[in-house]
């Protein structure tokens, strides 16, 4: 009895964070993965992780800003996967300069945030959005942030970069879906990653603080109705949900999972 070839899911920023639970959520539900990121180190133990559960892994360690870089990668994804691609979640991304206004950083610090958070994404949309056209169907799921849904003072090159995300989101939802292809983007708020506690952390130390304190202060501060922040399983559930049956008929649009704050 012959069986189908898994589904082949290529994910971004898969070496930490949010981006390695996606792809490892991926995995235990049955996809060929194929992980992105800088660091290979890290690449290696998720790919462990992927392997554990059954899955396929391909690591693809690349600089995302090196349009060259992805274009290799990218090559070896596609003879890897036999040319078909049926998830692509760009969870890859940087904030940038955390504090300064425009005026107080360079250009090199806004080319780096764009490159990453938005140009990244389209070279790899570029390139296997008219694979997924050419077979009819996929499911693109791009991760930005709700600072991409409003502008907030000191995130001027991050704000930037996920509101242009949106942008491209919409545009490639409107030319693929007659091809069978979803597009979406998920806009997180405060996700309690490690550099997020970490930033915490330091923050209680200096002003002496306990940790408790500090999280109530900035949950406060960023107006969570819920009152409290993300953590990534709250957008490994959307994604899943994207590119489950229950996404069959979401393209476009922007689902925000922040607690509250867009509202």
């Amino acid at each position: 009895m012959s069986h189908s070839p898994a589904p082949v899911a290529l994910v971004t920023g898969a070496s930490a964070g949010t981006g390695s639970e996606i792809a490892l959520a991926l995995a235990q539900a049955g996809h060929d993965v194929a992980i992105v990121g800088r660091r290979t180190a890290l690449l290696d133990e998720i790919a462990a992780a992927i392997e554990e559960a059954g899955g396929r892994v391909l690591i693809l360690a690349v600089d995302l800003r090196d349009a060259g870089a992805v274009s290799v990668a990218l090559d070896r994804f596609l003879a890897w996967s036999g040319d078909r691609v049926d998830v692509v979640v760009n969870a890859a991304g940087i904030p940038g300069p955390l504090s300064p206004d425009i005026g107080g950083y360079g250009v090199e610090d806004f080319d780096a945030v764009i490159a990453t958070n938005l140009r990244a994404p389209f070279l790899i949309l570029s390139r296997l959005l008219p694979v997924m056209r050419a077979q009819g169907s996929g499911r693109i799921v791009n991760i930005g942030g709700n600072h991409g849904m409003r502008g907030r003072a000191g995130r001027s090159s991050y704000s930037a970069s996920k509101w242009g995300l949106r942008g491209l989101s919409r545009s490639a939802a409107l030319e693929a879906g007659r091809d069978g292809v979803t597009v979406n983007y998920i806009a997180p708020g405060p996700i309690a990653v490690k550099r997020m506690q970490d930033g915490w952390k330091a923050r209680a130390t200096a002003e002496g603080k306990w940790e408790g304190e500090v999280l109530e202060s900035y949950v406060a501060d960023m107006g969570i109705a819920l009152g409290r922040t993300n953590v990534p399983a709250d957008i490994v559930a959307m994604v899943m949900f994207l590119i489950g049956p229950g996404g069959r008929n979401i393209t476009g649009q922007e689902l925000v999972v922040d607690g509250g704050v867009i509202v």
